[in-house]
C-alpha cells in the first residue's frame, strides 16, 4: 500500500491533521453535519449552500478526528459533486453562516499554511 493511500492528505502527517483547518465543529455543528451527510447519502436534493456546508463540515470533522477514511470519503464527495456540476459557490458566505449559527468555532490548534503543503504536493505530482 502506498503512503498516500494511508494518508489522503500526504505529505501532511496524520498526527498534524487537527492543525490543518481554522475551524472545528461544535456539538450543534456535529448534529447538523450528520443531518447533511445523511441527506446526501439518501440522495436528497440539497442547495448549493448546503453542499458547501457539507464540504466544509466534512473536512473539519474528519481532520479534527484524524480519520483518514472520512478524509478519503470527503475527497470522493467533492469529486462526485464536481462531476455532477455542483461546484463551490459563495463558499465564504456558507462558512460565515456556520460561524454565525455556532456550528463551528475557531480551532486553537490551527497552523496557517499547513494545508497548502498538501495542495502544493498535488499540483507538483
Amino acid at each position: 500500500m502506498h503512503e498516500n493511500e494511508l494518508d489522503p492528505l500526504h505529505p501532511i502527517k496524520i498526527e498534524d491533521y487537527p492543525k490543518l483547518f481554522d475551524y472545528v465543529l461544535t456539538a450543534k455543528g456535529l448534529v447538523y453535519f450528520n443531518q447533511l451527510k445523511r441527506n446526501y447519502f439518501l440522495q436528497k436534493q440539497l442547495t448549493v449552500d448546503e453542499y458547501n456546508k457539507l464540504r466544509l463540515l466534512y473536512i473539519y470533522y474528519s481532520a479534527a478526528n484524524k480519520n483518514t477514511e472520512e478524509v478519503s470519503m470527503w475527497k470522493k464527495i467533492c469529486v462526485a459533486l464536481d462531476e455532477k456540476g455542483i461546484f463551490e459557490k459563495d463558499m465564504f458566505l456558507s462558512k460565515q453562516d456556520l460561524i454565525n449559527q455556532g456550528l463551528v468555532l475557531g480551532n486553537p490548534d490551527y497552523v496557517a499554511g499547513l494545508y497548502k503543503k498538501h495542495i502544493d504536493f498535488l499540483k507538483n505530482s
